[in-house]
């Protein structure tokens, strides 16, 4: 009987719980690794025997945690075990849910296709009904294949060389999230929207279904759980389309200050009041606009102090340890001063969002857009869809506030027309499309949220402007930001024209700083400006400089520090790569602490 505790055990998707039918799969599988990709003419779908390794899942077989600690590239993986649903599941749908498989996965049941995902970063779902039969044994394999170099994938910070360096660290293949097991009624819900409208005090949910609609009618349900303990249902038909608006007067709103949750239960009904399906949830109160050259939370100005967060851990690499470390991670960064982070590179674990939502953690939503080719029409397909998948998995957050799907977009290869070579990339029709594509896209799944098209450099179609100022003083930042004549400046020349939007310092600092407890232990490594401070007092006040500047500056919206912890040979953050402190929180949170007066928080 295997005894090991199982990894990451808790349910992964707080926004959309079924807690009491559902089997986390996380644990010891089967492994192969496949250099040669010849897995599938060998059909190792078929022939367990052929998986030689253990591996722990959801860790990347790159990772030290998953016991495999592969450092070159894995361009297909292979996972097996067996699975028994619960004899009790009989009559019900029952879903595989895989929380992140890099890159194209494909899924089997006893040698059987059953599904299969194309993109690195993003939940997906496979109906395995009619192939695991509640009671009985099954063989399960997930294959992965991941060509980090192709150009056609989305890969962020991975390492596109052997060796993590400069700006690109460890890589991930296969399984990186949580995979479980969960059974659902045959018409059952497999979303729902939740918009919530402090202006007119209400909350709208609009309900998605899976399976197909029983002959009786059903009645789709929320109960909204009040701050005062008493709860308030509306209903209305469970058909295509439906959209059902819940009233609450005054409603207390979410904010850093007072993060307020409300519980609420979706619920399918038969004619006589039975829950057919029944899932609990929760949502936030609360706006997030632009107004002007400013941000605004609920109406009132907002200055955002933010760090960037990789979501690197050392020992997981894209994976958090366990769900301890996505909160702390949380309360280190607000414990220095930051009100919030963009989550760079990465789509985070829903996991983490649940606990930025559940702390008043501003965030904003990024894409791992580095590795895409975005002139070669099939990468373009790619990155469009999955990104979609990604705004509509997150858009109920209330702590994502921005969202942001590329990041320092600054010249492209022409591969339709070689003999244009490189080129700006603002200069290119097939990037203005693509972002334009990017910004249409989503909207048709979100209103609520302003669009940033790019963190830094070319801007083409924005809600939000925003500079990457890697410099070494408040002088050098001043002149970066502003022109002699005292107007805000971009990066290029082709992008278009600043327009008054929030003008946001999105990433600066990065100064290097390795403590002396910790040096000796340290790989060497490197951080920005050529700034050296010896002493947690000489890098708060390196900071303080900038920082105050542009609190003083008075129009800036606000700015984003590079960053909360090391990675790997970037010793640039905040705190060291193992999540140690670099100095007193109350030195930072002084040096971050300047903001002007017209914030509300």
């Amino acid at each position: 009987m295997n005894t090991t505790p199982c990894p990451r055990p808790e349910y992964p998707r707080m926004q959309f719980r079924r807690e009491d039918a559902w089997m986390n799969l996380n644990g010891p599988w089967a492994f192969a690794m496949d250099a040669g990709q010849s897995g599938k003419d060998r059909r190792f779908q078929e022939h367990p025997e052929l998986f030689n390794l253990s591996i722990t899942v959801p860790f990347a077989p790159e990772s030290p945690l998953s016991g495999i600690g592969n450092r070159d590239f894995c361009p297909s993986v292979w996972y097996c075990r067996d699975v028994t649903p619960p004899a009790g599941w009989a009559g019900k749908r029952v879903l595989l849910h895989c929380g992140a498989v890099d890159y194209d996965a494909t899924v089997y049941v006893d040698g059987v296709k059953v599904g299969d995902h194309f993109g690195g970063s993003v939940s997906f779902t496979v109906d395995v009904t009619d192939h695991l039969k509640p009671g009985e044994t099954h063989q399960l394999v997930i294959h992965a294949e991941d060509d980090t170099r192709s150009g056609l994938q989305a890969t962020g910070k991975q390492a596109h060389s052997y060796d993590s360096s400069g700006c690109m660290y460890t890589r991930v293949t296969g399984i990186w999230q949580t995979v479980w097991l969960e059974a659902v009624a045959p018409f059952s819900l497999e979303s729902c929207h939740i918009v919530p409208d402090i202006d007119s005090q209400q909350v709208t949910f609009h309900p998605f279904f899976r399976g197909a609609a029983p002959e009786k009618p059903l009645t789709f349900c929320a109960a909204v759980t009040l701050p005062d303990g008493s709860v308030r249902r509306e209903t209305c038909a469970a058909v295509p389309g439906a959209a059902l608006t819940v009233p609450l007067p005054e409603p207390r709103l979410w904010s850093p200050d007072d993060p307020y949750l409300y519980d609420v239960a979706l619920e399918l009904l038969t004619e006589d009041g039975t829950a057919a399906d029944h899932v609990d949830s929760y949502f936030g109160m609360r706006k997030f606009a632009v107004r002007g050259n400013r941000f605004y939370l609920n109406n009132k100005p907002i200055y955002l102090r933010w760090v960037l967060d990789q979501g690197f851990y050392p020992a997981g690499v894209w994976t958090a340890p366990d769900d301890q470390a996505l909160r702390q991670d949380i309360e280190r960064s607000m414990a220095v001063g930051f009100n919030g982070a963009r989550l760079h590179q990465k789509v985070f674990e829903e996991r983490f969002h649940y606990w930025a939502d559940r702390l008043g953690y501003l965030t904003s939503a990024e894409f791992p857009n580095w590795g895409i080719q975005i002139t070669n029409p099939a990468a373009h397909l790619n990155f469009l869809r999955e990104w979609r998948e990604a705004v509509r998995r997150d858009r109920n957050h209330p702590s994502i506030v921005l969202w942001t799907p590329l990041n320092e977009t600054r010249s492209v290869q022409h591969e339709m027309l070689p003999a244009v070579a490189w080129m700006r990339i603002g200069l290119s029709p097939f990037y203005q499309r693509f972002v334009k594509d990017l910004r249409a896209a989503t909207a048709d799944l979100d209103t609520t949220r302003p669009f940033h098209d790019a963190s830094g450099y070319t801007h083409i179609d924005t809600d939000v402007w925003s500079v990457h100022p890697y410099v070494k003083d408040s002088t050098d930042l001043k002149k970066f930001v502003r022109s002699e004549s005292g107007a805000f400046k971009g990066h290029f020349d082709d992008e278009v024209p600043y327009q008054g939007q929030p003008y946001f310092v999105d990433e600066w600092g990065g100064f290097r700083y390795v403590p002396a407890s910790v040096g000796a232990n340290q790989q060497p490594g490197w951080g920005y400006c050529g700034v050296d401070p010896q002493s947690p007092e000489e890098l708060c006040a390196a900071i303080r400089d900038q920082a105050q500047a542009m609190a003083d500056d008075g129009e800036i919206a606000g700015w984003c520090y590079t960053q909360l912890t090391d990675v790997e040979q970037e010793q640039n953050g905040v705190y060291t790569y193992s999540r140690l402190e670099k100095g007193a929180a109350e030195l930072f949170r002084d040096a971050f602490g300047p903001r002007p007066s017209w914030s509300a928080w």
